[in-house]
Parts: structure tokens; sequence; C-alpha cells
């Protein structure tokens, strides 16, 4: 008779599985408990090993080795948020709903998985509340854009004096600006500073304002909400402000201001990220300064090191065709085999400049590449049909119209819209 199996030491698994994947033994828990390995697979950065946080768990509950307590449900919850549910239910047979950590981090795992209203009725339930809780039903609300019952939800906190902090206050700024209330995003600011004391060292608070601001249509309070976070941190600031001085100004047509403000950050030795370059390409493509956008665009890579995404490339790409330079466009989408970067609205907006310069060669290129995209987008067949019959293609357009045919494809009759009785 085999001897009976025993259960897996699962502290040494984890240890084991820690010691596999840290560079070194100095990403480890000093300390060595079950709970601290637990702790350190959840926070890893290897998906892998995030993964073994919940069978971890789940097996040491089964075999009743090591005692459930919140510090072992916690870091689980942050590795695991699709067992939210789950994990509720097991914190409620165990009795560690009373503390406020472990419904803390079910409403944390609720809200980033866009279950706002089991974040906000856990909230409600729960005896022990604290800003932390608040923050992270506010952070649920905000992360499925519902502004309304985010600011409403504000009111708790004056209700149950909840102390509020930068994150509660960086909430509140950014529903006042994504609803335009530019009264109550005031108050929101004067609130903040009297709470608070200096906003200008909080660099999120700082730019959720200057959005807000920009979003209620005030360009200038949100140059100077900028100008005093700047003089704050000795005219350096982080990138994160200087991007959101950035999209205030792009997002009112300002795009020479744009273009300057980039320069001036450059020169103050601060780093653009993906989101600035994307603010000051954008700004190049409408303001038709196609030197200047290219110039950026090539220094993305080369100065900083970043990757440029479907979105820059349509910025210059679309900012080329403006200038009626579509050969060129086409070499930049072409390029070191960047158009696999390239999204299909990006190849029509090429499709369309070729049209109306008649680049007939530039044109069909455009529209396969977007048709391998799209098979079944009849608007690029029709953009490629107009463009062939600018040109007097008319075999063209006769071959076109039976490709559409044969693949079953049909333009949309246009009709008119009448109701009656309004």
């Amino acid at each position: 008779m085999p001897p009976p199996r025993m259960a897996p030491n699962l502290a040494a698994v984890l240890h084991a599985a820690l010691l596999r994947a840290a560079a070194s033994a100095s990403h480890l828990p000093r300390h060595i408990t079950f709970n601290s390995l637990l702790a350190a697979a959840a926070s890893s950065p290897h998906r892998r090993l995030r993964a073994l946080a919940l069978p971890a768990l789940a097996l040491a509950h089964a075999t009743g080795s090591v005692p459930l307590d919140s510090y072992a449900l916690c870091p689980v919850l942050r590795a695991a948020p699709s067992a939210a549910e789950m994990l509720h239910a097991l914190a409620a047979k165990s009795g560690l709903l009373g503390s406020v950590f472990v419904p803390c981090a079910l409403t944390a795992s609720y809200g980033g998985s866009g279950r706002f209203l089991d974040a906000r009725r856990l909230f409600d339930e729960s005896p022990a509340k604290n800003s932390v809780f608040g923050n992270a039903v506010l952070a649920a609300y905000v992360g499925a854009a519902k502004w309304a019952l985010a600011l409403g939800f504000t009111r708790r906190f004056l209700e149950l004096g909840l102390q509020v902090n930068g994150c509660t206050m960086t909430a509140v700024v950014r529903a006042c600006g994504e609803v335009a209330n530019a009264d109550l995003g005031v108050q929101a600011h004067g609130h903040a500073v009297r709470k608070l004391g200096g906003v200008e060292a909080n660099v999120f608070l700082v730019s959720a304002l200057v959005d807000m601001y920009a979003k209620c249509g005030l360009v200038q309070q949100a140059e100077r909400v900028f100008g005093l976070a700047q003089e704050g941190n000795a005219g350096r600031g982080d990138v994160v402000l200087w991007t959101a001085m950035l999209n205030a100004y792009g997002r009112h047509g300002q795009c020479k201001e744009v273009i300057q403000k980039y320069d001036l950050m450059v020169a103050a030795g601060i780093f653009p990220d993906e989101l600035a370059m994307l603010a000051v390409l954008s700004a190049c493509q409408h303001a038709g300064e196609v030197a200047k956008g290219l110039e950026y665009f090539e220094s993305m890579y080369e100065h900083y090191g970043l990757v440029p995404t479907p979105e820059h490339y349509g910025c210059v790409v679309n900012m080329l065709c403006r200038a009626g330079e579509v050969a060129k466009a086409w070499e930049i989408a072409t390029k070191n085999g960047c158009n696999s970067a390239i999204g299909v609205s990006t190849w029509g907006a090429l499709l369309s400049a070729c049209r109306d310069c008649g680049n007939v060669e530039v044109g069909r290129m455009a529209a396969q590449k977007a048709i391998e995209l799209e098979p079944a987008n009849v608007g690029i067949y029709i953009e490629l049909s107009n463009l062939y019959a600018r040109a007097c293609l008319w075999e063209e357009i006769d071959q076109l119209r039976e490709a559409m045919k044969e693949k079953g494809l049909e333009k949309d009759v246009g009709f008119t819209w009448v109701e009656c009785g309004s």
C-alpha cells in the first residue's frame, strides 16, 4: 500500500517560485512567513507569479495549514480582482468584514472591475469606515465615468466626518471637469486649499485642476494654476503637469501655444512621455507645422526611446496629408514595418488625401492596406471609387463594383428621417 501523500508546504512552494523569478534575494521579505511570501507573489511584476497567489490561498484555507486573516486576503484581492465575489463570501464566512482593511480591498477590487454599485453597497453596509475606504468608492465611480454619482458621494465624507486628502480632491476636481461645472470646480479648488494647504506639491491634484479649468473653458485660470505650481517646483514640475497644460491649450485650438509650451518643457530638462508627444503632434497637425511635427516624431525614439503608437502615426500621416505630401506620408507609414501599427482610419485619411490631389498610385496602395484590416468596410471601396472617378479610370471603377458584388457589399442608400408629431 503506497504511503499517504503529504500536503505540499505552501510557504516552500511560494518561496521557490519567488527565488526563481527574483533577480536577487533582496526582493524577498526579510522575515519569511506565508503571508509575507503571499504578499510578495501578489505584488510581483511577473504574471505567472501573481497567478499563484489565489491557488495558494485556496489550498491553505482548504488544508487549514495557515490561519486565514486580513494580511493573507488583501494581497490576493489585488492579484486576482476577478475572484472578488468569491473572496467576499470567504471573508464574510470567516468574520473578516468587521475590519476596515478587507472591505477596503474588496471595494478597490470591485471598482477595478467596473462594479461600482457593489463597491458602494459594501461601503454602506460596512460598520468601519475611513477616508481610504471612501476614496476606493470614489475611484470606482471615476473608473466607471459616473461623475454625478462621484460628486454626490463626496457628501458622505462630510456626513461621516471622513478626512479628505489629495486622492479625494483629485477625484472630485476631475468629476467637476467632466461635467463642466466651473462653479463647483472653483469651490472644490478652494476646499482643497483650505483642507490640504499648498496643493502645488501634489502633481496629480494640480494636473486635475488644470484639466478641469480647461474643460470649463477657463484657460487663463488653468495657466495661473500651472504657473503657481511651477513656482513651487523651481520651474521644473512634472511631465504629468506639463502634459495637462499642453492638452488644455490643444482643447481650445491654441496650437501655437502647445508647441511653445512643449519646447519650454524640453528646455527645462523634462523628458516627454507618449501623451505629451501626442499633444504636440496633434498641435502640429492642426497648425500645419509639418517640419516641426516631423522633427518631434523622429525624436520620439531617437532621443527619448518612445515607441510610436497608432495615434502618433495617425497624427503624422494626417499632418502630411493636409499638406498634400501623400508620398511622404506613405513612406513614414510603411517604413521599418511600421504599417502594423497603423489603423484603418489613418489609411482612410491617406486615401482621401490622394483623392484630393489625384495620386492614384499611393491611393490604391492605401486602400489595399485599409481593406486588409477591414475587408467589409464599404466606405473604403467608395472612397477608392471616387479616386478612380476623378482620374477618369472607368474600367477600374467597373472592376471595383464587380469585386463589391462578389463580396456581397452594398453602399447604403441615402434616406431622410421625418418624425411625425414632434
